[in-house]
């Protein structure tokens, strides 16, 4: 289109700013050790952190190896 000529837009055009919904930091409370660990420990340990990634994590495939990987290192023919 040439530089003179202007098309006309029949829509409204909108700007939300990315700042708009931003949330200031906010000093928080710490816990002791102590006392963090024995939560930790009451929920199951690092297993049920484990467990909560494998549930919400999606299947990539990437943690499975790939066929004949080992022949590449040396290893099976």
């Amino acid at each position: 289109m040439p530089e003179d000529e202007t098309e006309k837009v029949d829509y409204p055009l909108s700007y939300r700013s990315t700042l708009l919904d931003y949330e200031a930091y906010k000093d928080q409370s710490v816990q002791p050790w102590k006392a963090a660990n024995d939560t930790v420990g009451e929920i199951g340990g690092w297993r049920a952190y484990a467990k909560e990634m494998r549930q919400t994590a999606p299947t990539t495939g990437l943690d499975q190896p790939a066929r004949d990987q080992d022949a590449h290192h040396g290893g099976k023919q």
